[in-house]
Formats: structure tokens, C-alpha cells, sequence
């Protein structure tokens, strides 16, 4: 691991911790279970890696904490879907169908990515898994938390400050995210610094964003102001 790696892994463990102490100071845990899970595991994961470089800096486990946090980021899609649809049932029908046709679509997109990945002895090759099949789960990812953005924004639905952004966070960085693997999966590893930067900055500026919105105190709710006196209200009950 090097200086800079080690210097993004800690401030990632740090971001994350914050954001999940803000979460837990502000009694927010409860308003969205799935995204404190998936916060501790990116924090829990860059702790392994950070501690124990020799063992858990490594692309398979790089790539088996990918999956875990892909499913994560499934559920929180989810749970947010539920959550914020639950009591409108015409918009969760609506939401019920498009988050079925992301799923499906996304797990056809990822089974045909998976095709041709052997090496010639047979076992399956890490670089081009990583490359070919992670922008296919983001872009399933991405779909999904799009559609229930605008699903939000058809109905004109209230949303949770927490569940906005989160929606807001999300979305941005895995574009980013997307896009710097397809860099690699096209132009090769030749990239990867280029791509690997951009794609750091992205995943801090997310981290800092839900900090703040962990943080952020609750807003009091608006109180009507008081009813000027009636002039002539007064002299006729007067």
C-alpha cells in the first residue's frame, strides 16, 4: 500500500466513522437500518485493509467486499423505495414494477458479462471481472436509484432529509464510478492511476456529503404565525 492509498484509506475509515456517529448522536439509525450497515462495512473493510495490508489488500478481497457492498446498495434502494412509498399506493405500484424491470435487466446484464472470463487453465480471471462485470452492477445500481428519484419526483412525494441524500450522494458517484471502469475495461490498465484518482475524489466528496447530512440538526417544524388583530372584527364584537 502506498503513501497516497493509505492516506485515502484513512480518511475514508474517518468519513465513515463521523457519519455513522452523527447518525447514531442525531438518532437517525432508524431511518434508514440498511445504510448504517452499509456504511460499517466500507468502514470495517478499509479497517481490515488498513491494519493488515499483507492480508486484505488484496483484489480478491477487494472484489468480495465489492459484492457485499453491491447487495448493500440493493437494499438500501429498497428499503428507501418502501419507506418513502409505502403510503401512496397508486406511486408504489408504479414503484413496485420499475424496481422488478431494473432487477431483472441487471441480473441479465451481469450474467451475460460473466461470460468469458476463464483463463486458459480454466479459473476465472480478476481483472476482467472487475472491469467487465462491476460497470454492469452500477449501472443496475444507478438505474435503480434514478428511477426512484424520479418516481419521487412525478408524485411529488416528501422525502426524509437523510433519504435525499443519500439518494443524492449515491447517484453522482457511482456515475463516476461507472465511468472510470469502463476507462479501464476500454483502454486498459494503463489508466488506472488517471482513473483511480477520479474516482477517490468522487468517493470523498460522497463521504464529507453524508457527514454533513448526518449531522445536520432536525429542522423544526413550521409554525403558522400568529393572526393579526381585525380592526374591524374588534368594533363589531366590542
Amino acid at each position: 500500500m502506498t503513501l497516497s492509498e493509505n492516506a485515502v484509506t484513512v480518511a475514508a475509515v474517518l468519513l465513515t466513522t463521523a457519519a455513522l456517529a452523527g447518525m447514531i448522536v442525531r438518532r437517525r439509525v432508524g431511518t434508514c437500518w440498511t445504510f448504517v450497515v452499509y456504511l460499517g462495512v466500507i468502514a470495517v473493510a478499509d479497517l481490515l485493509m488498513l491494519l493488515w495490508p499483507d492480508r486484505f489488500w488484496r483484489l480478491s478481497f477487494f472484489l468480495g467486499k465489492e459484492f457485499v457492498i453491491h447487495v448493500l446498495r440493493f437494499a438500501v434502494a429498497l428499503e428507501l423505495t418502501y419507506r418513502t412509498f409505502r403510503a401512496f399506493p397508486s406511486a408504489r405500484a408504479t414503484a413496485r414494477g420499475v424496481l422488478l424491470l431494473v432487477l431483472v435487466v441487471t441480473l441479465v446484464m451481469v450474467f451475460v458479462g460473466t461470460e468469458n472470463l476463464e483463463a486458459p487453465d480454466g479459473a476465472p480471471t480478476l481483472g476482467p471481472l472487475f472491469t467487465r462485470v462491476q460497470p454492469r452492477v452500477l449501472s443496475g445500481s444507478i438505474w435503480l436509484l434514478t428511477a426512484i428519484a424520479g418516481l419521487i419526483l412525478w408524485y411529488r412525494l416528501p422525502v426524509h432529509p437523510l433519504h435525499k441524500a443519500i439518494l443524492v450522494g449515491l447517484v453522482p458517484y457511482l456515475l463516476v464510478f461507472s465511468v472510470s471502469l469502463n476507462l479501464m475495461e476500454s483502454r486498459g490498465w494503463e489508466v488506472r492511476a488517471s482513473a483511480s484518482y477520479l474516482n477517490t475524489v468522487a468517493y470523498l466528496l460522497v463521504l464529507v456529503y453524508w457527514v454533513r447530512a448526518a449531522w445536520r440538526p432536525a429542522e423544526a417544524p413550521l409554525q403558522a404565525p400568529p393572526s393579526a388583530p381585525n380592526p374591524t372584527l374588534d368594533r363589531v364584537t366590542g
